[in-house]
């Protein structure tokens, strides 16, 4: 018996490449959904707002920018009168951030979070409070 153009040794060979190509496809599907999962971790973080009731400014802003050198942070908080805003290098692992702001700044000094699609959550060494940072526009926009 003779194989004809649909015998046996090539429906095998192309159940063989439907299948590789099958495979791939999902493969390459997954990582793309992967990677549009992660956050950039680029971006304005801030819960700064104006207290009507004390006439007082209050919160924090991490603006993180990318450079030739690595990541870095702009860095300002308020408890009733704006810190001079500083730039300090970050260390940024997926979706982890870490950094440390100069005491005379900041007393609470190192920074460790983790940056996500929405917001910016951590806390700093010195009192461990969980800060929520929205990724929106500065107050200062």
């Amino acid at each position: 018996m003779t194989d004809d153009i649909f015998g046996s040794k090539t429906m095998k060979r192309m159940n063989y490449v439907f299948l590789m190509v099958l495979v791939f496809s999902i493969a390459l599907t997954a990582a793309t959904a992967a990677n549009a999962r992660q956050p950039k971790p680029t971006g304005m973080f801030s819960d700064m707002a104006y207290n009507d009731e004390g006439g007082d400014l209050l919160g924090t802003e991490i603006f993180v920018t990318y450079a030739r050198d690595g990541y870095f942070v702009v860095y300002q908080s308020s408890e009733g009168e704006p810190t001079t805003p500083v730039v300090v290098p970050a260390t940024i692992s997926g979706t982890s951030i870490k950094f440390s702001v100069p005491k005379s700044i900041d007393p609470r000094g190192n920074f460790v979070g983790t940056i996500g699609l929405q917001e910016l959550t951590g806390s700093f060494s010195g009192n461990k409070e969980v800060i929520h940072l929205k990724r929106k526009a500065s107050y200062w926009q």
